[in-house]
C-alpha cells in the first residue's frame, strides 16, 4: 500500500467520524434549542390562561390545543412537560404533541389546565434540518477528498520526479542526477542526501571498475610471460622430471589465468557493465555454442539431443547469454560420463540441461555459491554455476537444480 493512501484512509476515517459526530451533535442541538422554545411557549399559554380565569371570564377551550377541566379539589394527576400522541380526525391518525399540565385554584375552585402543540412542524424542521446537515457533511467530506487528493497530487510531485530519476539511474554513466529543487524543506534535504549517495557510489563504481581492470591486466601480464617460458623450456626437452614439473606449473599457471578472467566477469556482471540489451534468439545461441564446442562432445564420445520448442527469444545482452548457455553446457559435459546422452530443452520459457547420474547432489543450494564443485573434478573453478546465477540476477530469471529419472537437470525460467 502506498504511504499518500494509508495517510488518505487514517485522514478520511477521522474525517467520517467527525463529522458524523458532530452532525449527531448538532441535530440534538438543534431539536433541544426547539424543545425548550416549545416549553417555553406552553409556560406561557398557560399563563395566560391563568390570568383569564383569574378575570373571571369564560373558560378557554380549544381542543386539543387548550383544555380546562374544573374539580371541586385538587386533582391528584401527574403535572409537568411529556409528550403524547393524540388522534387528529382530520388527518385521520395519530400525532405527536408536547403538552404542559398544571392544577391551580383560583377562587375556590380547582382547574386543571393542560396546554398542547403539535410537534410535527417541528418535526418536520428537525427532518429538514438533518437532511441539510448529512448533505452538507457528506459535501464537505466530498470536497476534503478532492482536494487531499489533488493537493497531495502537487505536493508528491518532487518525490515521485526524484524516483523516476533515480530509476534510470546507471553507475556507468558518470553525470549526476538531474534533481531540480521543489522549494519543500523535506523533499531538498533528500535531493542533497540522493546527490550525495550517488556521487559516491559512482566514485566508488569507478574506482572498483579501474581497480579489477588493472588487477586483471597486471596479472595477465605476468602469467602469458610465465607460459611463454615453461613452453620454450618444454621445447628445448628437458629430463622426465623437469618436464613433469614444467607440465604442473603449466597447468596451475592456465588455472591462475581462467581464474583470474572468471573472477573478473563476475565482478563486471555484478556491476552491471553488461548494458547493452537485444533480442536474443536462445536456440540460435544454443546451436552455436554446441558447435563451438563439438570437438570435446567428440572426443568423449557425448550425445546431444536438443528440443527447441518454438522461437524463444530474450531482451538481454548478448555475450551474457552466450556464456550462461557454455557455462551450462559445459556443467553438463564436465560430470557426464563417456557415451552418455545429454538434453538440452526449451519450452514455454524454460531452459533445461540435463545429464545423466545415479544419485542426487548433496546440498543442491550451494551449488550455485563461489568455488563449489565436486571433490573428484579438480579441474573445475567452481565459478561457473556463480556466474549463471548472476547472470539470472541481471534479468530477474530463476535457476534451479532437481534429480528426477537419474538425470540431473537445470532449469532457467526465462523472464522472472
Amino acid at each position: 500500500m502506498k504511504l499518500l493512501e494509508q495517510n488518505n484512509r487514517i485522514f478520511f476515517r477521522f474525517a467520517g467520524l467527525l463529522l458524523l459526530a458532530g452532525a449527531v451533535l448538532f441535530y440534538w442541538a438543534v431539536n433541544l434549542i426547539i424543545r425548550r422554545e416549545i416549553d417555553e411557549k406552553l409556560l406561557v399559554n398557560q399563563q395566560r390562561t391563568v390570568q383569564l380565569l383569574d378575570q373571571g371570564k369564560p373558560l378557554p377551550q380549544f381542543a386539543p390545543i387548550v383544555e380546562v377541566r374544573v374539580f371541586m379539589e385538587r386533582p391528584y394527576r401527574p403535572e409537568g412537560y411529556r409528550d403524547t400522541m393524540i388522534y387528529d380526525p382530520v388527518e385521520k391518525e395519530d400525532e405527536p404533541y408536547r403538552q404542559l399540565v398544571v392544577q391551580v385554584e383560583v377562587s375556590g375552585q380547582f382547574y386543571e389546565i393542560t396546554n398542547r402543540t403539535s410537534l410535527v412542524e417541528s418535526e418536520d424542521l428537525l427532518l429538514a434540518i438533518g437532511i441539510c446537515t448529512v448533505g452538507l457533511a457528506l459535501m464537505l467530506f466530498i470536497g476534503l477528498i478532492w482536494l487531499n487528493k489533488r493537493s497531495a497530487r502537487q505536493l508528491w510531485r518532487p518525490f515521485h520526479q526524484q524516483l523516476e530519476t533515480l530509476r534510470r539511474f546507471s553507475l556507468a554513466r558518470s553525470e549526476s542526477l538531474p534533481f531540480d529543487r521543489s522549494g519543500i524543506d523535506e523533499f531538498d534535504e533528500l535531493r542533497a542526501a540522493l546527490l550525495q549517495l550517488t556521487d559516491k557510489a559512482q566514485a566508488d563504481y569507478r574506482n572498483l571498475k579501474a581497480f579489477t581492470e588493472n588487477a586483471s591486466h597486471e596479472l595477465q601480464t605476468p602469467l602469458a610471460i610465465i607460459r611463454s617460458k615453461i613452453e620454450s623450456l618444454i621445447e628445448s626437452e628437458p629430463a622426465e622430471e623437469q618436464m613433469y614439473a614444467l607440465g604442473a606449473i603449466y597447468d596451475a599457471a592456465n588455472r591462475l589465468s581462467r581464474l583470474n578472467q572468471s573472477l573478473l566477469l563476475l565482478t563486471k556482471i555484478e556491476n552491471r557493465q553488461f548494458g547493452d540489451t537485444e533480442p536474443v534468439s536462445v536456440a540460435e545461441v544454443i546451436r552455436e555454442q554446441l558447435d563451438l564446442l563439438a570437438e570435446l562432445t567428440e572426443s568423449r564420445d557425448l550425445r546431444i539431443a536438443t528440443e527447441l520448442t518454438g522461437n524463444l527469444t530474450v531482451s538481454a545482452n548478448r555475450s551474457l547469454v552466450e556464456i550462461l548457455v557454455k557455462n551450462l553446457l559445459e556443467n553438463a559435459f564436465r560430470y557426464s560420463r563417456s557415451g552418455s546422452r545429454i538434453i538440452v530443452k526449451s519450452d514455454a520459457g524454460i531452459l533445461t540441461f540435463s545429464n545423466p547420474g545415479t544419485t542426487p547432489l548433496e546440498q543442491p543450494d550451494q551449488l550455485f555459491q563461489r568455488f563449489q564443485k565436486k571433490s573428484d573434478h579438480n579441474a573445475s573453478l567452481g565459478l561457473g554455476l556463480a556466474i549463471v546465477r548472476e547472470i539470472c540476477g541481471v534479468y530477474g530469471w530463476a535457476v534451479a537444480y532437481e534429480f528426477s529419472g537419474g538425470m540431473h537437470a537445470f532449469r532457467v525460467q526465462l523472464g522472472g
